[in-house]
């Protein structure tokens, strides 16, 4: 399929986007239908304790052109910008109220935005990390970062942009605090790790991939997403140095078919093609159109699903670890697909929070 019909084909699929009794779609499960999470309710599985898939939902519908059905998720959303005991805020918040800010001009969208960047600004420790979940003054949380809360951060260079100046403080601090940490010299990065106070690494490994050691290819693709960012956010040389460093080690990894495994040190088994539709979107803003469009067009080949089931992007990974969605569609799979596939052929018309 042509990327031109692929992303058609990704925006006609929204049409199958709703909440059903306030849930939201999450990932597909065994037959194929959308397994629904409620956006303030309790997801005892999640790393986070809390859904974090929301926005990829309103995001989708924004990019889509359904704002009817964005604007409806986006209230959903609106009781968890004051709840500032998580990292994804900015997953919650960049894709639903920013976005709706872009396709509406509405100053609610803005205003709801800027109260979910506040929010994540308070999980600032000393360290400058901002910590993953859970009360900071938790011992069991205190200092825990992963590699996935810096393409969260796009929230906070959105409000910095938008005259929050403690914003982007506090996401450079956080860069400065986890990049020594989380990315290995070679450009591969550890998905977790533990800091003190004083800025001291205390222990390093992974919670979602397969060991301590091995690169989990979603949070190698969150790496390359979020350090993009940083540099467009910063024009700072270190970022895209950094940013550059984790795509070339993910383009260089990636199998014949280009669809990533679920973690590039692990047995043959489970592929999470949504890392490589999150690492092609990051690819086209940070100027690879080459690279960005080979991974789109062997997603276009081999993971679109022409079935009646639910979602669009298929072959993700979603927690291996505790065999949940271990072959699905997901949420932010099929959000980065339609926002890199807009971006590829229509980027006049892509809702980009750092657009110049």
């Amino acid at each position: 399929m042509r990327t031109a019909d692929a992303l058609a084909f990704a925006v006609a699929r929204t049409a199958r986007l709703r909440a059903v009794d306030g849930a939201l779609p999450h990932i597909t499960g065994e037959d194929g239908s959308w397994l629904s999470l409620s956006p303030v309710g309790r997801e005892d599985e999640a790393l986070t304790g809390l859904p974090w898939t929301g926005g990829f939902v309103a995001g989708q519908l924004w990019l889509a052109g359904r704002a009817d059905e964005a604007a409806a998720v986006t209230e959903l959303l609106a009781p968890r910008a004051e709840q500032a005991t998580t990292h994804d805020l900015g997953f919650l918040f960049w894709p639903s109220a920013v976005l709706g800010h872009l396709a509406t001009g509405e100053e609610r969208y803005r205003d709801l935005g800027l109260r979910a960047a506040r929010s994540l600004t308070e999980r600032a420790l000393p360290s400058g990390v901002l910590q993953v979940i859970g009360d900071l003054d938790d011992r069991a949380f205190r200092g825990r970062t992963i590699v996935d809360t810096w393409p969260n951060l796009l929230l906070l260079w959105w409000a910095e942009r938008e005259g929050d100046e403690t914003a982007g403080r506090a996401a450079r601090a956080h860069l400065d605090a986890t990049l020594p940490a989380l990315l290995r010299p070679d450009g591969s990065t550890f998905h977790a790790a533990r800091i003190g106070d004083d800025g001291t690494v205390l222990e390093r490994g992974t919670d979602n991939g397969w060991s301590p050691d091995s690169t989990w290819a979603r949070g190698q693709a969150w790496a390359v997403h979020g350090l993009v960012s940083a540099a467009r956010a910063t024009g700072g040389a270190r970022f895209r140095e950094a940013a550059e460093r984790a795509a070339w080690w993910f383009l260089d990894h990636l199998p014949a078919d280009l669809v990533p495994p679920w973690d590039f040190d692990a047995p043959p088994g489970s592929a999470d093609a949504s890392a490589a539709t999150i690492a092609a979107s990051a690819l086209l803003d940070l100027g690879w159109e080459a690279e960005a469009q080979r991974l789109l067009d062997a997603l276009a080949a081999t993971c679109l699903n022409d079935t009646d089931t639910d979602g669009t992007l298929l072959h993700c990974c979603y927690r291996h670890g505790i065999g949940l969605g271990l072959d699905c569609a997901t949420a932010w799979g099929d959000f980065f697909l339609l926002d890199a596939l807009t971006a590829a052929v229509a980027p006049e018309h892509r809702l980009d929070p750092l657009a110049p």
